[in-house]
């Protein structure tokens, strides 16, 4: 258990965010440390948990399940992300979030979190879901126009800028344990296709991945083939 000099949750929700270990002093409210093992359900649909989760270290996703099995990655999160924005705004879930690596996590007390100015809460709540609204209507390009290549070169790039923004990714190299299953289900592709287009960006020297660590070779070549443009991710970066 820990807690931060500055006491206002709303603060955190506004600002870009930082390194996992930035947050221990951001918070002026008590955080539950807790190691969750990879592929473990934090969240399911119609839960109502009493605790938000601020994820501090690994990969995480929200999901959807079809009847029949078949899943669909909807969004995935990185450190200093909040697993379950609405469990704030409405004590309720309508997804799955799930662990695709081994992750930190830090529990906040949702009552510790009524103690706060409603009003400021909510905006900046609304801010930071803006944020993962650009994200995922970027997404929805990708799934409807990109190719399955420019689709996973377009992830990368975004996945490298924003752990870039928490300082997660010096010299265009981030650790990358999500499994090519993860991505086919973030990407709307076979696992086989996933297999395909990797080797395909390894062999035109884009990107080098080894031992669970992926390294942006040639970043404006991999950028042109996404027809990547950060505006979206830039706008929200920071509160308007």
């Amino acid at each position: 258990m820990y807690a931060a000099q500055i006491a206002d949750l709303a603060q955190l929700l506004t600002t870009a965010p930082e390194t996992p270990e930035g947050f221990a002093r951001r918070f002026g409210l008590p955080v539950r440390e807790r190691d969750i093992p990879k592929q473990h359900d934090l969240l399911l649909p119609g839960a109502k948990p009493n605790v938000a989760h601020l994820l501090l270290a690994g990969h995480a996703c929200r999901s959807r399940m079809l009847r029949d099995g078949r899943r669909q990655i909807t969004a995935i999160l990185i450190p200093g992300d909040i697993c379950d924005p609405e469990a704030i705004l409405a004590h309720r879930t309508e997804y799955t979030v799930n662990t695709l690596t081994r992750c930190t996590v830090g529990e906040i007390p949702l009552a510790q979190i009524a103690t706060l100015d409603h009003h400021d809460l909510t905006a900046n709540l609304g801010h930071r879901l803006r944020r993962e609204a650009a994200i995922a209507r970027e997404w929805i390009v990708s799934l409807g126009r990109r190719v399955g290549i420019e689709r996973m070169a377009h992830l990368l790039c975004e996945l490298r800028w924003r752990l870039s923004a928490v300082g997660l990714a010096p010299q265009d190299s981030f650790e990358m344990r999500i499994t090519q299953s993860d991505f086919a289900d973030a990407l709307g592709l076979t696992a086989v296709h996933v297999n395909r287009v990797l080797k395909g960006l390894r062999d035109s020297r884009l990107i080098h991945l080894h031992g669970g660590r992926l390294t942006v070779l040639d970043r404006p070549r991999l950028e042109k083939l996404a027809q990547f443009d950060p505006t979206y991710l830039e706008n929200w970066a920071n509160p308007a």
